[in-house]
């Protein structure tokens, strides 16, 4: 396992996504600094023009590894409405083709939520949940033409379109292993309750990527998810030793609010525990 960091902490290099080129080849130099080899590209949450070929210069003279992160804020409820989907199918085919001028072979992406908080019918949580489908569906088949796999983030609780650890890998169980995944997001399942060693064991022949940062349990998200490690209660020992039992070898990607000491001190954290594993 390798601990990555993700392009867009709170309070990291005073940067704020979505990131125009310039900040984003910034960040790459100033990871590399810290002593990152691998780093994620996002959330690309709004459409920002970037020149991949510039980007892709930039992550390979510093031999970093590197993946795109899709983090759009999809609304279930306006999903079945051609507008919006031509909408949210724009950010993900441009992520994809990012990954492509990059030279990256991971794309991961977001799952739809009802933004008023309440799931308004069985009726429109089945269109939205077929619509999405046909989304994946489409995306799916671009990105592996060119090689790119892609991965679900595992949000798969009340007021997104999953119902449940189950439900979500139902969902990617539909598709070839080899196309898409699940990005396994530590820090809001476990805020809303969910035990992480099942999370892992659920999507073990599937998971591609993790998000971590600490959390705690229940309260608001935005308080309680995205901390420093150790700042919440999550048990980062468990988790990693679950995860060595699924034979994961993938990336821990730090997604924390925090400054440079606080993103150190969490690779710094997570390193001596994989170590401590191996």
């Amino acid at each position: 396992m390798k601990v990555a960091l993700h392009s867009a902490p709170d309070g990291f290099f005073k940067s704020k996504p979505p990131h125009v080129n310039n900040e984003l080849c910034r960040l790459v130099r100033k990871a590399a600094s810290l002593g990152f080899k691998c780093f994620q590209v996002g959330p690309l949450s709004n459409f920002v023009d970037i020149d991949g070929k510039r980007l892709r210069s930039v992550l390979d003279r510093y031999d970093m590894e590197r993946n795109v992160h899709i983090g759009g804020l999809y609304d279930a409820g306006r999903l079945t409405v051609t507008e919006e989907f031509q909408r949210v199918q724009k950010e993900i085919h441009y992520g994809i083709e990012l990954c492509r001028e990059i030279s990256s072979d991971l794309v991961s992406f977001h799952s739809p939520f009802f933004r008023a908080n309440v799931i308004q019918g069985k009726a429109l949580l089945t269109k939205a949940r077929t619509r999405f489908l046909e989304l994946v569906e489409e995306e799916v088949e671009f990105a592996s033409a060119n090689g790119i796999k892609m991965a679900l983030e595992s949000f798969c609780y009340h007021p997104f379109i999953f119902n449940g650890l189950p439900d979500l890998m139902w969902f990617v169980s539909r598709f070839p292993s080899k196309r898409l995944g699940v990005l396994l997001e530590v820090g809001h399942l476990f805020q809303a309750g969910f035990p992480l060693n099942e999370a892992v064991q659920t999507f073990r022949s599937r998971l591609l990527d993790v998000h971590v940062h600490d959390a705690t349990s229940g309260g608001d998200f935005r308080k309680a998810t995205h901390l420093p490690i150790e700042m919440g209660n999550i048990n980062f020992p468990q988790l990693i030793s679950g995860l060595r039992q699924v034979k994961y070898e993938g990336w821990l990607t730090l997604e924390i609010h925090g400054n440079e000491r606080k993103i150190i001190e969490s690779r710094g954290y997570l390193e001596n525990l994989i170590k401590m594993t191996a």
